[in-house]
């Protein structure tokens, strides 16, 4: 993906700031556990987010304790992280991650919460490296809201909606299944001590807050408005179909990576 259309895309996000916040759902506590077991989240820790959007990882790493820096591209997503969090120990600084000048370096941790995806990771990776402490970490994790290895009828309605109104694969989430990708791309960064963990949680909505979550994604939120509406009113009539309700098997895939200390 080249860099303006990266942007372009990334931008959507703050086109719909307040349906972004009540829609999507937090992580999952083990993914902040994870972090703590390490040291790397901690009380009084440095921590810089990438790509914080509406905060639900920034509230759960300011709660642990954290100082955090929050860079996020969005302008109404960094007046809201700023006005919500007032009290709180954040800097947001408005601006891509990717040509933003160095930061102060000596973090403790950096955290992409379903963002690391967004930047150049031949470039990020070692900007992030360079501004953590020798033997930090960096912690990156996606939520993927359906387990390809635990279909559900929903899930298998839902495929053939996504077919019928783009291309296969079209809304697909590889990035957090990519392992050998992720795992040479940290390594080529000076980092090692590489974990992964998938974190399996259920998730149950209503088929109003499915289409509201739906709303959310980049993928769909680029289509022409009458494609979108169709859509999100074949996933919302799908929902309907299966009861109204439905639970999804959600996974959440975490990589934590310790800067190399002699780096």
């Amino acid at each position: 993906m080249n860099t303006d259309n990266r942007l372009r895309r990334r931008e959507l996000f703050n086109e719909d700031v307040d349906g972004y916040r009540s829609s999507r759902p937090g992580y999952p506590a083990r993914a902040y556990e994870l972090l703590e077991e390490a040291g790397a989240l901690r009380p009084g820790a440095r921590v810089l987010e990438i790509g914080a959007g509406s905060g639900q990882a920034t509230r759960e790493l300011l709660d642990r304790g954290a100082d955090v820096c929050a860079v996020e591209l969005g302008a109404d997503f960094a007046a809201r992280l700023r006005a919500e969090f007032r009290d709180r120990p954040l800097t947001v600084i408005e601006g891509d991650f990717d040509s933003l000048p160095e930061l102060d370096a000596g973090f403790d941790l950096v955290v992409c919460a379903s963002s690391l995806h967004w930047l150049d990771r031949s470039t990020a990776l070692p900007k992030i490296a360079r501004l953590l402490r020798p033997g930090s970490w960096i912690a990156a994790w996606w939520t993927i809201y359906g387990n390809p290895a635990r279909p559900t009828p929903f899930r298998m309605a839902l495929n053939a909606v996504l077919r019928h109104h783009r291309p296969a694969g079209g809304l697909g989430v590889l990035g957090p299944f990519d392992r050998d990708a992720w795992i040479g791309a940290l390594s080529a960064a000076s980092f090692g001590s590489i974990r992964v963990e998938t974190i399996q949680w259920p998730m149950t909505m209503s088929a109003q807050e499915l289409t509201r979550l739906y709303t959310t994604f980049a993928a769909v939120r680029e289509l022409p408005e009458p494609v979108r509406d169709a859509l999100l009113g074949d996933i919302e009539a799908v929902a309907e179909t299966l009861g109204g309700q439905v639970t999804e098997h959600c996974v959440t895939v975490v990589y934590l990576a310790r800067r190399d200390p002699l780096s």
